[in-house]
């Protein structure tokens, strides 16, 4: 199993709550989401047609694609509905001071 290295993202003030941001870390393309709940990354490609995520919406906990609806859980990457199939990829997240890092 290979270990995690973290990479700052943003600050925390550069995205309220209830919103979310795509960030690249390395040669990833990730969406950051910030809710109620805490922090949550995952890839920023949706698994059911390449779009991109952080061109969707956020309700939520629920991440729907702007392309058709596929909807996700932004704390597990678990599907909540159709037409997608596959879990998005989550990233570990971690705030240290003022930063957000992402962990791959």
């Amino acid at each position: 199993m290979s270990e995690v290295t973290f990479h700052r993202a943003i600050t925390a003030a550069e995205l309220p709550e209830g919103q979310m941001r795509a960030v690249q870390v390395g040669a990833r393309d990730i969406l950051l989401c910030r809710t109620k709940e805490g922090w949550y990354a995952l890839d920023d490609i949706c698994t059911h047609a390449y779009a991109k995520m952080h061109e969707g919406r956020l309700r939520g906990n629920r991440l729907i694609c702007p392309l058709h609806g596929a909807s996700y859980d932004c704390r597990s990457g678990a599907v909540m509905g159709a037409p997608a199939i596959q879990p998005l990829k989550t990233y570990a997240v971690r705030r240290v001071g003022d930063d957000i890092e992402i962990g791959v």
